[in-house]
């Protein structure tokens, strides 16, 4: 995945600008929302003692300067390389707010060693104070806090997050801190309920004592079972939709691994009972492509199945019919005097000894990187090297029909047990280049390989008959076997193969020799 940094880098700056933005306007706020003072005379003195001194200003600058640094710092350490972007991006939201608070706090923290002073030189009752500077500092701190992680977590997922992950799997990347659902429900329970409550009952409060009159412990009661409302109907919903969710994420796994029958429950009729609803329907769609999938690839081979729904296949079939001319090795496998067997059989019984025939030897093949293109009658036509590319397809042919001499010989014994005939086959092998692709019509396509190749290892299969042979191969096929090392061989680590004639293939004017092992 190539990381678009120059965009990354500026999207960071933006996010740094917001910061900053929404410090200001937690300055701002105060100027407009009177914060609660316990004590107003005493806040009077302090306010002056602070004026004489500048150390608001002072201590304002480390609100402002801590969020700065802060994203400074951070930036730096994920831009080292593409894997800490990746890995840090989804948490530059919650990092940046919250930069603000430790900010605010530090303001705070400031100002508790010059209060204890102005109380040592003026005698000024520090109690009030403190509460009240406590106060802006948090009012400051959760205003920044909100404006800078609800603004940079928006532009977070819609425009920087969709960038580094165009594929999504963003859960994957083990992020330290990734704020859940259940995390954005409880900071608006403390955003839109905690925060003016508190700050409602805390200005009641002031105005009660520096008015001197009698705090009403029924305003404070009612505050705290509002806010316990608020908070179980915060609990509750975040339960009606993370539930669902629950079951939905769960329910996706299971099919992700192969269980198409899960199903979710539908128990609302609401935006979530459709999303359920949509989900099963998707769940019976992929259920219905993987059999008609599976059956594909009962029809045709699975290799070819794979690559037509491949984008190489997908392409292919876009263009109607086509493919690409290729070196390939063509077998083919016919068994001897079948037509005088299966006249003395039962049309049942002669399907049923073919489907246990070709099952075996379909095996041998397929263990060898080849694919049965087709059946013809008690014939197989096996092609190694197409659609999936061989090191050595004739090597791979060559130990398919070794392989499919002791199938034979297994499945014989097996037959000999049931009553059946015993079966011999022959097998031709020739390498050459072919054109392997879709042919057919428009609506009807075919995967296959034609030419001379395919000609050739089907007169040399009919050979077999000519020399008693179970086995012969092209000249062609022998080169191209010798070309790789004898080790490579799982039969014989030398392989001899023994000449058999310099034979007339029908169709050609040139003899061929032709070899057995």
């Amino acid at each position: 995945m190539e990381l678009n940094k120059k965009f990354i880098a500026r999207m960071t700056r933006l996010y740094g600008l917001i910061v900053l933005i929404s410090n200001i306007i937690a300055v701002l706020v105060p100027q407009l929302i009177s914060i609660p003072v316990l004590d107003e005379q005493n806040n009077k003195k302090w306010e002056d003692f602070l004026e004489s001194n500048n150390l608001a200003s002072i201590a304002m600058t480390f609100a402002f300067l801590v969020p700065t640094l802060v994203c400074i710092i951070y930036s730096h350490r994920i831009f080292k390389s593409d894997e800490k972007i990746v890995k840090n991006v989804a948490e530059i939201p919650s990092v940046f707010s919250l930069s603000s608070v430790i900010g605010w706090n530090l303001y705070y923290f400031i100002e508790i060693p010059f209060v204890i002073y102005a109380r040592a030189q003026f005698g000024i009752y520090i109690k009030a104070i403190l509460i009240s500077s406590w106060a802006f500092a948090l009012f400051s701190g959760m205003t920044a806090w909100t404006l800078s992680y609800l603004a940079i977590e928006i532009l977070n997922r819609t425009v920087l997050l969709p960038k580094v992950f165009p594929e999504g799997h963003i859960s994957r990347n083990g992020f330290s801190f990734r704020p859940s659902f259940k995390h954005l429900m409880i900071f608006c329970f403390m955003v839109s309920s905690v925060f003016p409550v508190v700050i409602l009952l805390s200005s009641y409060i002031s105005v009660q004592i520096n008015n001197g009159l009698e705090l009403h412990n029924g305003v404070i009661v009612v505050s705290v079972l509002l806010l316990l409302v608020a908070f179980i109907i915060t609990i509750s919903l975040s339960k009606l939709i993370l539930n669902p969710l629950k079951n939905l994420t769960e329910a996706s796994k299971r099919i992700q691994k192969g269980d198409y029958k899960s199903r979710v429950g539908i128990v609302t009729s609401d935006e979530l009972g459709e999303l359920a609803d949509s989900f099963n329907d998707m769940a019976d769609s992929l259920a219905e492509k993987e059999f008609m999938r599976d059956t594909f690839g009962k029809v045709v081979d699975p290799e070819v199945r794979d690559y037509l729904m491949s984008g190489a296949g997908k392409a292919t079939i876009g263009e109607a019919l086509g493919g690409e001319t290729r070196e390939v090795t063509v077998l083919f496998c016919d068994i001897r005097s079948f037509t005088a067997m299966s006249e003395k059989m039962e049309a049942a019984e002669v399907v049923s000894l073919l489907n246990r025939y070709f099952t075996a030897l379909g095996k041998c093949i397929a263990n060898h990187h080849g694919i049965i293109n087709k059946y013809i009658g008690d014939a197989i036509m096996a092609i190694f090297g197409a659609p999936v590319s061989s090191q050595n397809s004739a090597r791979d042919a060559f130990e398919a029909a070794l392989e499919m001499r002791r199938a034979l010989e297994a499945i014989n014994e097996e037959f000999l047990k049931d009553g059946l005939p015993q079966l011999h086959f022959g097998i031709g092998i020739h390498t050459g280049p072919v054109f392997a692709g879709t042919i057919g019509a428009a609506n009807r396509m075919e995967y296959t390989v034609i030419g001379d190749t395919v000609n050739t290892a089907s007169r040399l299969e009919s050979l077999c008959k000519t020399y008693a042979k179970d086995l012969l191969l092209s000249e062609a096929a022998k080169e191209k076997l010798q070309i790789s090392s004898n080790t490579e061989l799982s039969e014989s680590k030398a392989l001899e193969l023994q000449f058999v004639a310099d034979a007339q293939i029908r169709g050609k004017v040139e003899t061929m020799k032709i070899y057995t092992f």
